[in-house]
């Protein structure tokens, strides 16, 4: 199966990401398929730059992103448009309509005490 992830190459400290393709056989930063643009989330502003038609190429072709990526995409406009070709699809991506439990359960708490 083909996933688009995350591919670090930032220093101790110093967090710099590749948005690749890869074989989800392949290591974290192992063989890659194509690289399809950089997160950079210490930069003021966060720098996020993807290649739009690439990335809605992999997606059509069956590439899942990871979770993170999916929430990258998400932000940048490229997996609603995805999503509008393929409509069938939005089951996989319930997750970015979710708040966590965890944050709700907190905030539960604190307002009954």
């Amino acid at each position: 199966m083909v996933k688009i992830r995350l591919r670090r190459i930032g220093t101790k400290g110093r967090p710099f990401y590749r948005v690749v393709v890869a074989e989800s056989a392949c290591g974290r930063n192992g063989k890659f398929v194509e690289t399809l643009g950089i997160y950079d989330p210490v930069a003021q502003p966060k720098k996020l730059e993807v290649n739009e038609e690439r990335a809605i190429h992999w997606l059509m072709a069956g590439a899942q992103p990871s979770e993170t990526t999916a929430y990258l995409l998400n932000k940048l406009g490229i997996l609603p448009k995805f999503l509008e070709l393929r409509p069938q699809q939005k089951k996989n991506y319930t997750f970015l309509d979710k708040r966590t439990a965890a944050i709700s359960v907190t905030a539960e708490t604190t307002e009954t005490a």
